[in-house]
């Protein structure tokens, strides 16, 4: 498409993410024990989908048991008594059948919690694709190690929320998830600190060797260079690229992580702003290079920076359009670099603190653009991609340490009590499956999220569709 037909497409889309702006700082911040649809929170919902379970969450006034219900069609109940006192409660249930619709209750003292929007009562497991399982991939972005002041924007706007250590505690609690989970490697996608401070990058990297899993991290806008430290103030390059010259601030990289499998990693930082751009020490050609040799030698390709690029994503998150990386500083190149190499798996981004999944005009569907949710507050948590030979699983997991289910909740009620709206994201954003085969199905491209009211109790009850 021309340039000024791309130049009204974000115009329309800036529009369209203004009012959901207006929509997240509409309503003000109260403390609640058990939220609701005015004030926000963390409302019950359905947290994520796999190929043989799922797991929700919601919050009660008092303490009680965490019960689930859960059936196929054509079946009884089972009924599963999780834990007994609890006021976070998090159920997690497997044992499911793959690719199988059930529905499932949220159930404390006796009680069934209320369908909604983010607990519609049913789901269905994910359906691996075809082929042999090659890898699996855990990402963690936005840990913001150092930070003191969780959910502002700009400033003091909105209000900020506090727990002692939130972020380096809910990024250790999930180093410790990554470890039971076993991935074959750990990329951590941007913003490893609060402000690129030299304590901040050791104490970062200190916690993710702890994973004791090969790993790699990528910049955030948070890690670029500390204000008048010149070239040498890059500590992230100092401390995670030893190998890297004074001044070599695009800290780009590749690696094979199995024959059929490569991982292309960016530095979309602007190295004094963190504004996202792409055109900085050559990693357009960097990163065209690299995508031809990985399809000449036959491997499937990950690439993974920190700014979202896809308008569809730059446009709808807030602030809009100027989020991600830039278009004129190398936005739309990279775009097309990517868009001409059909071997291409996935995109992977944070920055925006929610799951989301966006697609390209250049690439259209063949290409999904996927936006990981913040580990360091709501939603919380860590990604899994388990790669298969003809396509690729998405999961999300949430940590559920004590202090995690607090600051979970807690960090819920940012932006006036919208956080949830905005950054959980749809979830087919959460739990998708990514055939390779362009003639089946592909990832739901994702919306803003409405803000989330209880739905009449017929719509969550299961119907065997």
């Amino acid at each position: 498409m021309a340039e000024n037909g791309l130049r009204r497409r974000e115009l329309l889309l800036a529009g369209a993410a203004a009012g959901t702006a207006v929509l997240l700082h509409s309503a003000p911040t109260r403390a609640l024990a058990a939220p609701n649809a005015l004030y926000g929170g963390l409302r019950p919902e359905l947290t994520s989908v796999t190929e043989q379970g799922f797991s929700a969450w919601w919050v009660t006034d008092g303490a009680g048991d965490t019960t689930v219900r859960v059936r196929a069609a054509g079946e009884r109940w089972r009924e599963l008594r999780l834990a007994e006192r609890e006021q976070v409660h998090v159920a997690a249930v497997d044992g499911l059948r793959p690719g199988t619709r059930y529905a499932y209750e949220l159930r404390t003292r006796g009680r069934a919690v209320e369908s909604s929007l983010s607990n519609p009562g049913t789901f269905r497991t994910l359906a691996p694709p075809a082929g042999r399982p090659l890898l699996t991939l855990a990402v963690l972005n936005d840990i913001h190690v150092g930070e003191r002041c969780s959910g502002t924007i700009s400033g003091d706007f909105p209000p900020c929320f506090q727990a002692p250590g939130y972020a380096i505690r809910m990024t250790s609690a999930a180093v410790r998830l990554a470890r039971r989970l076993k991935p074959d490697f750990l990329l951590v996608n941007g913003d490893l600190t609060d402000r690129g401070r030299p304590d901040e990058i050791r104490r970062a990297l200190a916690v993710i060797r702890k994973a004791r899993i090969p790993f790699g991290v990528t910049r955030g806008n948070h890690d670029r260079l500390l204000e008048g430290s010149g070239e040498d103030g890059d500590q992230l390059r100092r401390q995670a690229f030893p190998d890297r010259p004074e001044g070599a601030h695009a800290l780009s990289w590749s690696k094979d992580l199995t024959p059929a499998l490569a991982l292309i990693a960016l530095d979309s930082c602007d190295p004094v702003t963190g504004d996202g751009r792409l055109d900085l020490g050559a990693q357009l050609a960097f990163l065209e290079r690299e995508l031809a040799r990985t399809r000449r030698e036959g491997r499937r390709a990950i690439v993974a920076f920190h700014h979202p690029i896809a308008l569809a994503s730059t446009a709808t998150a807030v602030p809009p359009v100027v989020f991600g990386v830039d278009p004129a500083k190398g936005g739309r190149d990279a775009l097309a670099i990517i868009a001409a190499f059909d071997h291409v798996a996935l995109v992977l981004h944070g920055h925006t603190h929610r799951n989301y999944v966006a697609y390209d005009e250049r690439s259209g569907t063949r290409i999904p653009f996927v936006e990981l949710g913040a580990t360091k507050e709501y939603p919380g948590g860590l990604s899994l991609l388990r790669f298969h030979r003809d396509g690729v699983v998405r999961t999300f997991h949430r940590m559920d340490e004590p202090f995690c289910r607090e600051w979970v909740t807690t960090s819920a009620r940012q932006v006036f009590g919208r956080q949830p709206e905005y950054t959980r994201g749809p979830l087919s954003a959460r739990a998708f499956v990514r055939p390779y085969d362009p003639r089946l199905a592909q990832p739901e491209p994702s919306l803003p999220t409405p803000v989330d009211v209880p739905l009449p109790l017929s719509l969550g009850t299961f119907v065997g569709s």
